[in-house]
């Protein structure tokens, strides 16, 4: 393999060079949400990441990526002073300037993967002999969530943060919709936590009335079917009802104890009403589409169709 460089989008690059046999030690300093999906750790491996109080009321390190980890055997050790990103295998060494996060998938970063027998060395003595850490356990979890849903108040030097701005229902351009069908399951114990600590965490952040805005939860089983913020989303049932657009308003949460199940949290407006498929198939094809296919999951790729769906609640 040699020496390579990649960027300004490095992380397919990573993930598919530490999908490797053997133990894995990484230091990340800050982990996002979807942190788990990026960086594939398991039992045996170790993480070392900065998860100070700080880092965690920032909302650089989530809780819930922490938890993943651990339960999944990972031994996650958190230290304050951390802010590199390396990481170490048995024949690997990943060096560069990416979090494992969100932001850093759409940020332009870079980093360096070698097999060079010294470097790959070097990072693990590097990673291995990191001082002033702190075992991450139940407690530790406890405490981080309570920090995480304090909000974001403390400034992290080096990490640039983007407040959230006045609440907009609707991003000002709607590029990706898709149409779902509503499946009942009854979510797990572990689940329903992970969803309530994402719920409180949003309930101070979510701006408007809390009658006219309000939080679901939408779980995927698959992640090639992996949403983005400001995605939208339109869902029927089988009772021939047609539900109004619902935002996603998270990144991709790990659900922990599956192997691939995530979830989103939606925004939505609890004043829209449904509206029955026969009503909404006539007015669309009034609208020049006669064929919308509402019974089938797809993404609705004409951007005349999408703002035809829109138009069904005068949004």
């Amino acid at each position: 393999m040699g020496t390579t460089f990649h960027g300004p989008g490095p992380w397919p690059h990573i993930t598919r060079a530490i999908r490797v046999r053997g133990p894995r030690h990484a230091a990340i300093a800050y982990l996002g949400e979807d942190a788990p999906t990026l960086l594939p750790l398991r039992a045996g491996d170790l993480l070392v990441v900065n998860a100070s109080r700080a880092a965690v009321r920032a909302h650089v390190t989530s809780p819930i990526a922490l938890a993943y980890y651990v339960e999944a055997g990972v031994r996650v050790l958190s230290s304050p002073n951390l802010h590199a990103n390396v990481i170490a295998t048995s024949r690997r060494a990943v060096i560069g300037s990416a979090n494992a996060s969100h932001s850093s998938t759409i940020a332009d970063e870079a980093v360096v993967i070698t097999d060079d027998p010294e470097v790959v060395a070097a990072a693990w003595t590097f990673i291995d002999g990191i001082e002033e850490i702190t075992e991450v356990d139940q407690a530790f979890l406890d405490n981080a969530t309570t920090a995480w849903q304090i909000g974001r108040s403390v400034p992290i030097p080096g990490i640039g943060g983007r407040l959230r701005a006045e609440l907009d229902f609707l991003p000002a351009r709607v590029t990706r919709m898709f149409l779902r069908h509503i499946v009942e399951y009854e979510p797990s114990v572990t689940e329903q936590q992970t969803w309530d600590t994402q719920a409180r965490r949003h309930h101070t952040a979510t701006a408007g009335p809390a009658a006219t805005y309000q939080l679901e939860w939408f779980r995927l089983d698959d992640r090639r079917a992996r949403l983005r913020r400001g995605d939208v989303l339109i869902f029927t049932d089988d009772n021939d009802w047609i539900y109004p657009p619902a935002v996603v308003d998270s990144d991709a949460i790990a659900i922990p104890h599956t192997h691939r199940a995530f979830g989103h949290l939606l925004l939505v407006r609890a004043d829209l009403q449904p509206v029955s498929v026969a009503d909404a198939e006539q007015q669309l094809a009034d609208f020049g589409h006669p064929n919308p296919r509402l019974t089938t999951d797809h993404r609705i790729i004409s951007a005349s169709l999408r703002a035809a769906l829109l138009r069904l609640w005068n949004l």
